[in-house]
C-alpha cells in the first residue's frame, strides 16, 4: 500500500446508523454546548450553503495538540472532522460517544475517499480510544486498498 493507514490524513465522517438519520437528536445548540463544555474557547459558527444546507463549523483540540476543523449537520445528523489521522479521529469519536451519541445508539464512520467510492460505513464499537483507533485504521486500510485496486 502506498500510504500507511495510521498516518493517512483525511476527513472522517461520523453519523448514526443508516435508516436512523435523526438517531442522535442532534441540534446545533446541543453540539455547541457539549463542545464548549470540553473546550470553553472552541469557536463555533452556523452558516448555510447551497449544497450543504444549514451547517455548524467548529474547531476541536485533538489528542496530538493539533486543532481540527469540522462541521455538523442536523438533517441528517452527522459530524465530520477534516485533515485528521485515525488516532485523532478516534479521540474525537470517543468524545462523540461520550457527549453526543445517546446510550444505545450506534456510531458509524467513513472517510472522504470511502464516500467518493460509495463504500459502506463501518460501525464503531466500544468507547475506548485504542479500540476506536483500531477500527478506524482498519477502515482506512480497506478504503485505500480498494482505491488502489480501482486505479491500478
Amino acid at each position: 500500500m502506498s500510504e500507511d493507514a495510521a498516518d493517512f490524513r483525511t476527513m472522517f465522517i461520523f453519523s448514526p446508523p443508516e435508516g436512523e438519520p435523526q438517531g442522535w437528536g442532534l441540534t446545533f445548540a446541543s453540539f455547541a454546548d457539549a463542545l464548549q463544555a470540553k473546550e470553553p474557547d472552541a469557536p463555533v459558527h452556523a452558516w448555510s450553503g447551497h449544497y450543504t444546507g444549514e451547517t455548524l463549523s467548529f474547531q476541536f483540540g485533538t489528542s496530538t495538540g493539533e486543532t481540527a476543523e469540522g462541521m455538523v449537520g442536523v438533517e441528517p445528523n452527522g459530524v465530520a472532522i477534516e485533515d485528521c489521522t485515525a488516532a485523532e479521529a478516534a479521540d474525537f469519536a470517543g468524545w462523540l460517544r461520550q457527549a453526543i451519541v445517546p446510550a444505545g445508539s450506534g456510531l458509524m464512520a467513513n472517510i472522504r475517499e470511502g464516500v467518493e467510492w460509495e463504500l459502506p460505513l463501518v460501525e464503531l464499537h466500544g468507547s475506548g480510544v485504542s479500540e476506536l483507533e483500531a477500527s478506524l485504521v482498519g477502515h482506512v486500510e480497506r478504503v485505500l486498498r480498494y482505491e488502489e485496486e480501482q486505479l491500478g
